[in-house]
């Protein structure tokens, strides 16, 4: 799912770090080739791509992977250190024990640890923040990157159990289906941690030295694009609704969507709501991605692209992308 798009709060967080080490962050963003305007309107969203080389600039600016974010900086090579260690894991259950005692031995401001029981296990991180960050957003990445890292290690997509977070929900916290694959996130809780079955942890890491290379071309890229696999049915039918788009099939319906799920239409949709969706919502954030997709790529006018995401009328495309992100297509465009 490349062209799911990332909230402006999540912008606003990382540049947390870098605002106070006196960089400006309108200007961190123009040269990214980014919206400023992304830090006052809360509906302008940026592809997941741009978002990851934001990351990747801020990681290279600060000398700091954790962006600033920290008491202490995180140094350059930390994520490769941690890969390395973890090539000679027999297992998952094996690496998060790695990334627990790596992290655990660097002079940082993260701790790690882990719990095992018969039924499955969990790796959890504290973090010391830097004094004046207020938002939560370098431990969700810490989480996100340990999953991600450790699909990569199995070759092979980990469905998550849960994820505990301990600090209350926030307004945004219908952002976290798409982070962690639409696991259940669980608030206020004991710990910071993602956890996994026994039968997630027994799974083997298939990869080795040759393929670190690719990996460490563009990380940021690569973990948060990896393909989303998921028992969630609003990934699943998001996943079919990106292709039909893609291919041309603009009108996608419900009976569709059960057909492909191999679900009666009651069962889809009680499955969606349990996941905070209905089936035209989860329609709309798939249509308001893809238009940001097909705008930000400049191959076709408003008017095809309307057409391609099943609007009858030009006209009533740009009133719904106006509603979905304060532009207008046309200024949206013009933004990039």
């Amino acid at each position: 799912m490349k062209v799911v798009t990332i909230a402006p709060i999540y912008v606003k967080h990382l540049l947390e770090g870098a605002a106070l080490k006196g960089y400006n962050p309108e200007e961190i963003l123009r040269v990214q080739g980014l919206p400023p305007q992304i830090l006052t309107n809360p509906k302008l969203r940026i592809p997941t791509i741009k978002f990851a080389e934001l990351c990747h600039t801020i990681t290279l600016l600060l000398r700091d992977e954790a962006c600033g974010l920290l008491a202490k900086p995180q140094k350059p090579g930390t994520f490769k250190l941690l890969i390395r260690a973890s090539l000679s894991s027999d297992n998952i259950r094996d690496s998060f024990k790695i990334w627990r005692d790596s992290l655990n031995l660097l002079d940082g401001s993260v701790s790690a640890y882990t719990g095992f029981n018969e039924d499955g296990g969990y790796l959890a991180f504290n973090c010391e923040k830097h004094e004046g960050i207020k938002s939560h957003y370098y431990i969700e990445t810490l989480l996100i990157t340990a999953h991600r890292s450790q699909c990569w290690l199995a070759n092979e997509f980990l469905p998550i159990e849960r994820v505990d977070l301990s600090y209350p929900e926030p307004a945004f916290s219908e952002e976290h289906r798409f982070l962690f694959y639409g696991a259940p996130v669980k608030f206020n809780q004991k710990r910071n941690a993602i956890h996994f079955s026994r039968k997630t942890l027994e799974i083997g890491c298939h990869r080795d030295k040759s393929d670190l290379k690719e990996l460490f071309k563009n990380a940021h890229t690569r973990l948060l694009t990896q393909p989303k696999k998921s028992k969630s049915a609003s990934i699943g039918v998001r996943l079919w609704m990106e292709n039909l788009f893609r291919e041309g099939h603009n009108k996608p319906q419900i009976e569709q969507a059960a057909e492909y799920a191999g679900l009666t239409q009651q069962t889809l949709r009680r499955r969606l709501k349990k996941e905070g969706y209905s089936f035209q919502s989860l329609k709309d954030d798939t249509r308001r991605d893809m238009a940001i997709f097909f705008i930000n790529k400049k191959e076709q006018s408003i008017e095809a692209i309307a057409f391609r995401l099943g609007f009858s009328e030009a006209s009533t495309f740009i009133r719904a992308f106006k509603k979905w992100t304060g532009l207008t297509p046309l200024a949206y465009r013009k933004l990039s």
